[in-house]
């Protein structure tokens, strides 16, 4: 994590030289400029225009990958290196640029974060500054001061001036880049202890999270028995009451409210129980949606509403028939609930990526509202007024399952258009199903395997 902090400083830092670099340009071009002797020019412009070569380079390289510890030192050299031609053309160890090497020194200490690199990628400009200073001491090096700054060379023939500053230059090195290793590995220390802390809390709040969700599931449980008690004890009375009779009328409202409270029981069931695998076999997507259209005729009848449905030419998949057709009745029954009296449901296969299936439901109803829509998926998010707001969930829930997706999208006139993608085989056989086909000369497909989606569930219950 810190690491990646580091990065992103590091790409940082790569775009502020490229726009630095013009102005450091400008004012040493005008140094050289001002100087008697060409030399200094030529030296200037070729080490540049390298240089601004390999900056750039690093900076397009640093956009594109993150920055590593092997990458420090061939990002460190060319700065290196134009530092030491600006130190060598403004006057060597009079230069008032020498003072840059110190800040090149400490960077690999923030960088890299560890006492034997920041040493060894120090002491380049370490020795680099201890050569200009014992060649100026000692007459190796000629007068590099520029005119502008006078013809004469100034403390550079003081050695005990020109030792000192660099032996202070050294140790403001040394004492900056391990202030820099201490504070980095207190910083590091303090996110891993809050990484440590994150990680704690998250399991403690997702074991009390399983515990209550296991309470409820066994509360569930022990309400659904008196519920059916209740529900036929309701019905043998409503049979012995009058067929117009006000009491017989209330007794069926009674019935139906114990059969909605059953109803939402065993949505919260099937959501809170992890999802079983897979029973995994061969079918013709076409016949699956042909049941389910079948199962919905009549309800589409009593509301006026027209069905049509194009097979397609999709080749058959190999899925779980039954959680397949549990997802296309919920589509399907949403669409007719949506879809106003005189309306039209298209329902249609095509063919999706891998040789998949994509099953589509458009209805002509209102569309989804835009503050439905952030929630659409979530647990108990329902626009129904007896609705549990659990089976999109359930549903997604069961297309990840088989490695697919499903979306519910308005319209591009009107309506709301809900596709379930599923791929020509899962990702993993299922467990506890076998193979088999549907169709005559179909030939069996595959062994089966459990393929649980509990993490799918668990991330909408967060």
């Amino acid at each position: 994590m810190v690491w990646h902090e580091v990065s992103g400083a590091g790409r940082v830092i790569a775009r502020g030289r490229i726009v630095a670099l013009p102005v450091v340009f400008l004012l040493i071009l005008g140094l050289v400029l001002l100087d008697a002797t060409p030399w200094r020019l030529w030296v200037f412009l070729t080490v540049t225009s390298v240089v601004v070569v390999a900056l750039v380079r690093d900076f397009f390289w640093l956009e594109h990958r993150p920055l590593t510890s092997r990458m420090i030192p061939y990002v460190l050299a060319p700065i290196i290196v134009l530092h030491t031609v600006i130190i060598l053309i403004t006057g060597g160890v009079e230069s008032p640029f020498l003072v840059l090497y110190v800040v090149v020194g400490m960077v690999p200490a923030m960088t890299i974060g560890r006492l034997k690199p920041f040493l060894a990628m120090a002491s380049v400009p370490i020795a680099l500054l201890w050569l200009f200073s014992v060649g100026a001491v000692t007459g190796l090096l000629p007068n590099l001061t520029p005119d502008l700054f006078g013809p004469q060379r100034g403390f550079g023939q003081n050695a005990a001036y020109v030792f000192t500053q660099a032996t202070v230059f050294t140790v403001a090195t040394l004492i900056g880049g391990v202030v820099i290793l201490t504070v980095r590995a207190a910083v590091e220390r303090t996110a891993r202890s809050a990484a440590v802390m994150r990680h704690e809390l998250v399991r403690t709040m997702h074991e009390r999270n399983s515990d209550l969700l296991s309470l409820s599931s066994e509360l569930a449980h022990e309400l659904k028995n008196p519920l059916a008690s209740i529900q036929g004890l309701s019905t043998l009375v409503e049979r012995k009451l009058p067929a117009d009779s006000k009491e017989r009328e209330q007794m069926k409202v009674l019935i139906g409210e114990v059969k909605r409270m059953g109803t939402t029981l065993d949505e919260f069931l099937n959501f809170s129980r992890p999802v079983v695998g897979l029973s995994a076999r061969q079918v013709h997507p076409a016949a699956v949606m042909a049941e389910v259209i079948q199962l919905h005729e009549g309800i589409a009848r009593q509301r006026d509403v027209t069905l049509s449905f194009d097979g397609g030419t999709v080749e058959p998949i190999v899925c779980d028939r039954r959680k397949v057709k549990q997802v296309l009745i919920n589509l399907l029954q949403n669409a007719l609930e949506a879809t106003p009296r005189g309306g039209e449901i298209d329902v249609s296969i095509e063919p999706s990526a891998g040789d998949g299936a994509c099953f589509i439901v458009q209805d002509t109803g209102p569309g989804i509202a835009d503050d439905v829509r952030a929630r659409l998926f979530k647990p108990g998010a329902t626009t129904k007024a007896e609705g549990s707001g659990l089976g999109l969930t359930i549903a997604r829930a069961i297309a990840e399952q088989h490695g697919g997706t499903l979306t519910l999208e308005s319209g591009e006139a009107a309506g709301c258009r809900a596709e379930l993608t599923l791929l020509a085989r899962p990702a993993e056989p299922a467990l506890n199903g076998g193979s088999a086909s549907e169709s005559p000369g179909a030939s069996a497909a595959g062994s089966s395997a459990a393929v649980g989606v509990t993490g799918a569930l668990a991330k909408e219950r967060s």
